[in-house]
């Protein structure tokens, strides 16, 4: 039996971990992180090129927070434990929430992308098996479409603008209280906000892109699985970690800037 039991251990094949994936997720994050730190020195320390780099960088920083929401989508096809993973972040969301609000009532967080991903990771894996049974090649352009008739739900309507534009009902936007999907009244404000509206769909999307790579994903071609960067992929195998750590640290540093300018 233990004979039986070794052989059946060897032959088991290894799956091959398609570092692509971390090596995008891993760009995508020190992005964001270099975003952050521009945003601080332009806010908390208003240096002049600060300024003029956010200026700048809040034009192109949309591609990366896409790119990170559409990689989580894809990495949750190869997770077995989405609602757990995902109810971690949503309660590491609410407390950012809390602690930002509190500490700066000015420049709190409310519904930023780390309760987007939860909140998506959680309604992902309530329903995993049954939206599996839904084939890629209708489910794609399904997200894709409701993706870009939602992308201005912001500014209260669904459309594409000048082609086709359906306003929400004012009963609506009474409030704030629909801020998670991306309803607002006005007034709203938040220093990190992704609401449900559109970005769920962008990552329901990822998650038929991950599920057509776990069923290939020992024959993808071999650049897939290459792993040039070594550190950028420990990066990217560690990135909600990182998303999750990097501000306070990054505000801790820009403080210390802070009083030693103030000092000198």
């Amino acid at each position: 039996m233990e004979e039986t039991a070794v052989k059946t251990i060897e032959s088991s094949p290894v799956k091959k971990r398609i570092v692509l994936i971390d090596n995008l997720r891993g760009l995508a994050i020190i992005y964001m992180v270099f975003f952050h730190f521009v945003y601080d020195m332009a806010y908390l320390l208003e240096t002049e090129w600060g300024r003029n780099a956010y200026a700048f960088h809040s034009q192109i920083v949309i591609f990366d927070t896409a790119s990170f929401i559409l990689l989580a989508g894809v990495s949750s096809a190869f997770s077995r434990s989405n609602v757990k993973r995902g109810g971690r972040l949503l309660a590491i969301g609410i407390l950012f929430t809390l602690v930002t609000a509190f500490v700066f009532p000015g420049q709190a967080i409310y519904f930023g992308i780390l309760q987007l991903l939860g909140s998506c990771m959680v309604l992902y894996g309530a329903f995993e098996e049954r939206l599996r049974k839904c084939p890629a090649v209708v489910m794609l352009p399904v997200c894709a479409a409701v993706f870009a008739l939602t992308y201005h739900i912001q500014r209260g309507y669904i459309g594409f603008g000048g082609l086709f534009q359906v306003d929400l009902p004012p009963e609506l936007l009474q409030n704030n209280q629909l801020y998670p999907y991306g309803i607002l009244k006005g007034g709203f404000a938040s220093v990190d906000y992704e609401p449900l509206l559109p970005w769920f769909f962008l990552y329901f999307g990822g998650t038929y892109i991950g599920g057509f790579l776990v069923k290939r994903r020992d024959r993808l071609p071999g650049w897939c699985y290459a792993d040039p960067l070594p550190p950028l992929s420990l990066l990217g195998q560690h990135s909600l970690l990182i998303y999750i750590l990097h501000q306070p640290i990054i505000l801790a540093v820009v403080y210390l800037i802070k009083a030693i300018m103030e000092f000198v």
